[in-house]
């Protein structure tokens, strides 16, 4: 052989060697981590373990909202058939192990599979068949059967789990709770009401799952092999009470129906702890078919419609002028039915009648306007207007709801000639019926208004409560202002006051009815807000109707008021006071003998 050929020959034997070693070594160094890291993916069975959404929770322990996880069952055919089944004999004399082929492919599967699912084997068998990488064979199969054929551990075999939500309760309370959807595929997320406001709350953490296989698809006893459970949701312990709310919806929906209006909700709270006992709404939606209701209709007017209060709004011009020590209870007044003020405005009460002398609790108790706005206009507008403030108006009260509306109150500076009057009987401010129920709230826990709430305690998964902490409470008025308002406000309630049929036998009530027209449109806004026991306030409720075919909320609402008052007593234990029942007896009884002596008098 040539030299020169020989040399060539030696050269391209070299630059082989080094392209091999190169090539190895970019294999081994550069792109060993990546190729090894392919190879286990590809043999490698990875799936997710859903979490478990939170419970939401009545004050009592009653679910109202529930999860729960099923699995639809689906099988790579082609794996399939490919699979065997064989039983492992050990030998008691020698203690060799055999295994004997006891069945193979769909037929097999089938039969094993079959009796776990209640369904026939030769029609489940026929659904394995074919060259299809995904077919599903049964759905909605519960965490037990599936945790049984999973045992099987038959590759081939691949499980889809489908979040669900129940709200057993159906529509107690559904319009606080909210609904849920799934965005994105199998995953709930929370949608209107605490489903919402606590979507991260009550969202868990998915766990997660992964074995090797060969490619004969048996394990690899050394190989990697994973699974990290899922950690459900933090449960949400609401302050609602579920019978009281029962109630309330009930209530609210009768005098809803009868009064030909168009919404009405009622909003039942501790006036010490802020805790919400109740949150009804007309025509409550249900969580488990939301579409069913008008998109109106799923949130929750207690937080969200706004509406002038009306003569409620005078318990916070009373509150204002007896705190600035300007008028006290038994001041007197001149009451016509009409009254011009210094700066030409006319204003006039609800219906004709003689010049009156009254006292201020007199004008309360009879609510009157004109009335009113001679108290009204010895506090100045600033003071005025701090004092709505104070009560909760033109302000967020915190509750953990979506969609709360601080309601409307412009500064004082804007107001008008006109506008500084008719805030004083609760007209040009506008607010939620829950903070309407605040202002009388603040009254019966002796001047300090209490942040409402509606979400008692989280407890985590482990069993572990956390309570929310009760919310500092802010004075409003001094606890000689709330007592002495407290007795005006009985007055209301009392024969001659507008709102009598409030009144419950057995306790005392304190309360303001509410009328205000409506400016956008024809109607009314119907409202009674009270405390009882009046002396020593268990709850204070707020009742209001929209658009009702009646006119007074001493007509339409404070019936509504009483039976959710009644049942309220009840349910929290609180017996009837022996002295209110004497004193209602004694009043009833002088009320018949007047009425019989008036009856003679007549005849003869």
């Amino acid at each position: 052989m040539y030299p020169s050929r020989r040399r060539v020959l030696q050269a391209a034997g070299v630059a082989a060697f080094a392209t091999v070693t190169g090539r190895t070594a970019w294999l081994q160094l550069v792109k060993g981590r990546d190729l090894a890291e392919q190879a286990l993916a590809e043999r490698t069975e990875t799936w997710v373990n859903r979490a478990l959404r939170g419970r939401i929770l009545a004050a009592d322990g009653t679910v109202l909202a529930a999860s729960s996880v099923s699995y639809d069952i689906g099988v790579n055919q082609g794996l399939i058939s490919q699979y065997e089944h064989y039983v492992f004999h050990d030998d008691p004399e020698t203690g060799e192990r055999t295994a004997e082929l006891v069945g193979h492919g769909a037929a097999e599967v089938a039969a094993q599979i079959a009796p776990l699912l209640g369904v026939d084997a030769q029609e489940l068998g026929a659904l394995m068949v074919g060259n299809s990488t995904y077919v599903v064979i049964a759905d909605a199969v519960n965490p037990e059967i599936w945790r049984q054929i999973k045992a099987l551990d038959i590759h081939g075999i691949e499980p889809d789990q489908h979040p669900h939500r129940s709200y057993p309760a159906g529509k107690v309370a559904g319009n606080i709770v909210g609904f849920s959807y799934e965005d994105p595929p199998r995953v709930l997320v929370g949608a209107n009401g605490l489903e919402y406001s606590q979507n991260e709350v009550l969202t868990g953490i998915d766990g997660r799952g992964s074995v090797e296989r060969t490619p004969g698809d048996v394990n690899i006893p050394t190989g990697h092999h994973e699974e990290v459970e899922a950690v459900a949701g933090t449960d949400v312990r609401t302050t609602l009470d579920a019978d009281l709310q029962t109630v309330a919806q009930q209530a609210i929906d009768e005098v809803v129906t009868a009064q030909g209006a168009e919404w009405g909700c009622v909003v039942v709270m501790e006036p010490s702890t802020g805790k919400v006992l109740v949150m009804a709404d007309s025509n409550a939606m249900d969580p488990s078919d939301p579409l069913a209701s008008a998109p109106q209709d799923r949130g929750s007017r207690c937080v969200e419609a706004v509406f002038e209060p009306g003569s409620v709004g005078k318990v916070m011009t009373f509150a204002a002028a007896l705190e600035e020590g300007v008028v006290t209870a038994g001041d007197t007044f001149t009451v016509p039915d009409t009254w011009t003020a210094a700066n030409g405005q006319v204003f006039e009460d609800s219906h004709e009648h003689e010049v009156q002398r009254l006292t201020a609790a007199q004008v309360l108790a009879e609510s009157s306007n004109v009335g009113t706005v001679q108290i009204g206009e010895r506090v100045s507008d600033e003071r005025r207007h701090h004092y709505i403030e104070a009560f909760g108006y033109n302000q967020l009260s915190g509750i953990e709801l979506p969609g709360e509306s601080s309601g409307l109150l412009s500064d004082w500076t804007e107001w008008d000639d006109r506008t500084r009057y008719t805030t004083m009987f609760g007209q040009g401010v506008a607010g939620t019926a829950l903070q309407s129920a605040q202002v009388l709230a603040t009254v019966a826990n002796k001047g300090v208004r209490v942040a409402p709430r509606v979400i008692d305690a989280f407890i985590a998964p482990d069993g572990t409560e956390t309570l929310q902490p009760r919310a500092q409470g802010v004075r409003v008025i001094s606890e000689q202002t709330a007592a002495a308002l407290t007795e005006m406000l009985i007055g209301v309630t009392q024969e001659g006051g507008t709102a009598e049929a409030a009144s419950l036998d057995g306790y005392l009530v304190a309360g303001k009815t509410g009328t205000t027209e409506i400016l956008t449109g024809s109607g009314t806004v119907a409202s009674f807000v009270g405390f009882v026991p009046a002396r020593d306030p268990a709850i204070a409720v707020a009742v209001v109707v929209n658009r009702p075919s009646g006119t007074y909320g001493g007509t339409v609402a404070a019936p509504v008021f009483r039976k959710i008052a009644l049942a309220a007593m009840h349910s929290l234990g609180i017996a009837p006071d022996p002295l209110v029942i004497a004193a209602q007896a004694a009043a009833e009884a002088d009320a018949q003998a007047t009425a019989q002596a008036t009856a003679q008098a007549d005849a003869g």
